[in-house]
């Protein structure tokens, strides 16, 4: 089954769950439940840095991953957790 992933648009970093410059071999890149979920930047193609679970507005459930390109630039999406 294909995972339902929700692209935001980029952010400034005050806007972000990301406080933190974190350099990739040490970000953490899958949610320790799940560790098949890893995600790619689509404008960079690194691997994101996993941020956690959050609830969208909506209500839905979703694991969220954030590339930090500079401070003005954070690449955000969300992967759907099915239930």
């Amino acid at each position: 089954m294909e995972a339902s992933v929700v692209y935001h648009r980029p952010r400034h970093i005050q806007f972000t769950l990301a406080r933190t410059l974190e350099i990739e071999p040490d970000c953490p890149e899958c949610p320790k439940d799940d560790p098949g979920t890893v995600a790619t930047c689509p404008d960079c193609g690194s691997k994101m840095a996993y941020q956690g679970r959050a609830r969208l507005r909506s209500g839905v459930l979703v694991h969220h991953f954030e590339c930090v390109h500079s401070h003005r630039e954070v690449h955000s999406l969300s992967i759907v957790i099915s239930e």
